[in-house]
Parts: structure tokens; sequence; C-alpha cells
């Protein structure tokens, strides 16, 4: 009889915890929605935001005015006492692999540098910097500091995407997963070093003159997701601007991740983007710029090993944007547009859990920091058309839209890390497909693309027709 009773409680306990099981599982996955973004009310209120945006977007014409400027950011690690107000430091870690290795150095600087446009008193700063990308807390107290200056929706973002850069920015379990535990005293360092930077480059205006171009350059890029097989954005986007007193300042765009430099390095480096920089300005530019492009899918590619193969990819760069610009016609009279909507996302579905199954959005919640304020940013200059997406879209998504634009008669930027970051957007094809980009980093479901790419195809068509 003991036995029996025995056998009835075990199977009760083991009934309790499966039901306990499936209620958990229950409460913290959700099937995956398949419902079309068209139809959904993130999309709506989307477009009739931007449709308002339209109504009062910037444009302008006339004599350009431009500003320059740069500032070292690459953070000190020092014994003792440490000043973090000048960036020295005991301890810091390096985003981008894993959790982050210690920092115990650096092979080379890590800089931010910004360039101010002026139209008929209407302005835009671009800012770039050696970073995996400029963490939301940053922008939001950089936005803060200057908003008795300059709004937000003037400044457009990016980052070189070095995983050999700043860590211990990113709060959150998934950003400390890729960056170490979050420090203030970091970000409260970078949001002044920001600031100082733009509040520089507006202060430097002088007359200037501004062109564009761009190269293929098919040898430096793969598709990392299926391969050989798989589309690639291999265009080199060039602009520049030179002011009346002969300063000089270029900003390339490109697609190939800047993950040449592997979890092997424990120094701070800008990987092959810093060799660009440094190899054109070498060449005389006063001012160089990188901003990450469509690099979603897209990864590097090039001759020797490790800091070898990085010089040769930045170099390599370095020497076809040089060929570009010798050939680049200038123009004084700038058509500018600019246009910032604020977008809907939609509910987090983040993390697989089976191929038909997501964390739920609570449980993602838990896991990622609710984001601010979201902006894609669109910006017209002559004939150059600059989307800026607070994202890595897909370099198969982006090539699309660029050659569209070509035929039109347009060169087009497309930069990633503009403030907010959202993960990967991958083709809807590759959703369920085994891969890094669609499981672990695609956090709002299989429609996320579509939507997006609906929204830059309605930002260039609104560029390309504004009344200028």
């Amino acid at each position: 009889m003991k036995t029996k009773r025995w056998h009835r409680r075990l199977v009760r306990v083991f009934a309790t915890l499966l039901v306990i099981f499936l209620l958990l599982f229950i409460f913290a996955t959700r099937a995956i929605d398949n419902t079309p973004y068209f139809e959904t009310d993130y999309y709506k209120n989307t477009i009739r935001n931007m449709d308002s945006e339209v109504k009062s977007m910037t444009e302008a014409k006339g004599l350009l005015y431009s500003g320059f400027s740069k500032v070292n950011i690459t953070p000190k690690i020092v014994e003792g006492n440490a000043d973090d107000t000048k960036g020295e430091f005991n301890t810091i870690k390096m985003a981008g692999y894993g959790d982050g290795a210690f920092a115990k150095g650096a092979h080379d600087s890590l800089y931010a540098k910004a360039i101010s446009l002026q139209v008929d008193n209407k302005e835009i700063v671009l800012i770039s910097a050696d970073m995996v990308l400029i963490p939301e807390t940053v922008i939001i107290q950089v936005a803060e500091n200057l908003k008795n200056r300059i709004s937000r929706k003037q400044l457009f973002f990016g980052a070189t995407h070095t995983h050999a850069s700043i860590g211990n920015c990113i709060p959150g379990f998934v950003g400390e997963s890729f960056g170490g535990e979050f420090n203030p005293k970091v970000v409260q360092w970078l949001s002044d070093k920001f600031t100082s930077l733009i509040l520089k480059a507006l202060e430097d205006k002088q007359p200037s003159k501004f062109g564009s171009g761009y190269v293929d350059i098919p040898h430096l890029v793969r598709n990392r997701i299926i391969g050989e097989t798989g589309r690639l954005n291999t265009k080199f986007t060039l602009l520049s601007i030179i002011q009346d007193n002969g300063k000089q300042a270029v900003a390339g765009i490109f697609s190939a991740h800047a993950t040449t430099i592997g979890p092997w390095n424990n120094t701070f480096s800008a990987d092959y983007p810093g060799y660009f920089q440094r190899g054109l300005e070498a060449k005389g530019i006063d001012y160089a710029l990188f901003f990450a492009g469509t690099n979603g899918s897209q990864s590097n590619k090039g001759k020797g090993k490790k800091f070898e193969k990085v010089k040769y990819i930045g170099e390599t760069l370095a020497d076809s944007a040089q060929s570009v610009l010798n050939e680049m016609k200038y123009d004084s009279i700038l058509n500018l547009s600019v246009i910032s909507p604020e977008l809907e996302i939609p509910r987090l579905q983040a993390f697989y859990v089976s191929d038909s199954r997501r964390f739920s959005p609570a449980v993602s919640g838990l896991l990622m920091p609710e984001v601010e304020s979201v902006y894609i940013q669109g910006l017209r200059l002559n004939n150059l058309i600059w989307i800026a997406m607070p994202y890595e879209l897909s370099g198969e998504y982006g090539i699309d839209l660029k050659n569209a634009l070509e035929l039109k008669g347009y060169n087009s930027a497309m930069t990633s890390f503009n403030g907010q970051y959202l993960g990967y957007i991958v083709p809807s094809k590759y959703y369920y497909y085994d891969t890094y980009e669609a499981r672990l980093m695609g956090w709002y479901g299989p429609s996320m693309g579509d939507y997006l790419m609906e929204l830059n195809y309605r930002l260039a068509n609104i560029l390309t027709h504004s009344r200028l």
C-alpha cells in the first residue's frame, strides 16, 4: 500500500510540474505573428506621421556653408585614481564579441567626427564614430544638451561598426552581453565628447562646395548568409565638402562588416574603417569619416591575416576613394531637403524557441531596454539621397533601392546605427533560415523587413520629388 501511495504522489508531483512548465511556456512564448504589416496600427500610424512630416519638411536652396570637427574618444586604461571625465578608467570592456574582453590598450586611436551643413539658415550635422554603434543613452543625453541649439531631427548619426571599440555603455541583458556591464560614467564621458564635437562643427562654418560619387568594389564584400550565391551591395559611396579656405572633409559609406578584427584582439581599434580614414588623411584630406552602410548579411573579404587584412581593406578603400575624388565635380549652390519622421515598431518577437514560437513581448522586454522615439531620417544634397536608419539593413535590400535611385539619376547613401538599434533587418525569405541575423538578431517578426523597406522607398520618393 505504501508503495502505491508513493507512486501516486510521484505521479501528482510530475503532473503538477508538467502543468507549471506548460503554463510558463505559454506565458513566456508566443506564436510568431505573421500579420501583414500593412494591416497593422503601427504601419498606419507611421504613414500618418510621415505624411505630416512632409508638410513641414526642411527645404532650402542657396550657398553652402560647412564646418568640420573631430575628437579622440580612445579610453585611457590607468591604474590607481581614474578621472572618468577625462576618459580614464581602471577597466573598460570592448564591445562587439560576446561579453567583451577587457581592453589592454589601443592598437590605433578611436575618433568621432562631424560635418555641419548650412543652406539658407537650415542646418544639419552628420556624425560618425569609431564604435560598434553610438548608444541610444548617449544620443538622448546629447540631444538634451543641444536642445537650445539644434534639434535631434537635424542630427544624422552613424558608426563605423568596429567590434574593437568602447563597451560598458549599452544597458540591458542584450547590451551587456555584447559589451559588458553598463557603466553610466562611460555614457556621461561620451555624451560630453559628442556634444563638444557637434558644437565645434557648427561653429566652424565656412563657404563651401559639395560633390558626391561612388565606385563598385565587389572584391571586398561577401554574403555571409548564403555565400557566393547571395546578392551584394558593392557600391562605395563618397561625398566630399571643400571649404573655400581649402579644408576638405570626405565621408565614405560601405556595406562590408567591420569585423575583420576578431575575438583574438584585446586592444582598441577602428578596424578597416580606421585604416581607410587614416589613409585618406595621409593623402591630404583633412577630415575623413566612415559610415557603416547596409551591412546586414554583408561581410568583408580581403588579403592577409589579422591586421594585415585590416590594413589591406582600409587602404584599398582609401585608394579607390582617391580615384573617385580626382574626378568629382563640385557645386557651391546646394539643394537641401530634410525629413525625419518618427516611426512606430511592432511588439518584440525576439529569440527563437522553435521554428514557430519566440519569446513573448513581456519576456523579450525584460532582456532588452525599451527604445525611445525612433527616427528614420532622409536627406537630399543635390543629386545625393541619404537615408539614415536605426537598424542594420540587409545589403540585399539596400542594393535594390540604390539601383532604383541610380536609374533616376541619383547617387545614394544608406547608413545604419542612427540613434536606436532595432537589430538586423533581413529579407523575409531568410526569416526562418537558420542564420544568426534572423534567429538571434531578428527581433520584430517576418514582416519587419518589408515594412521598413516600404518606408525607405517612401522617403526616397519624397526626397526626389521635393519642390526644389
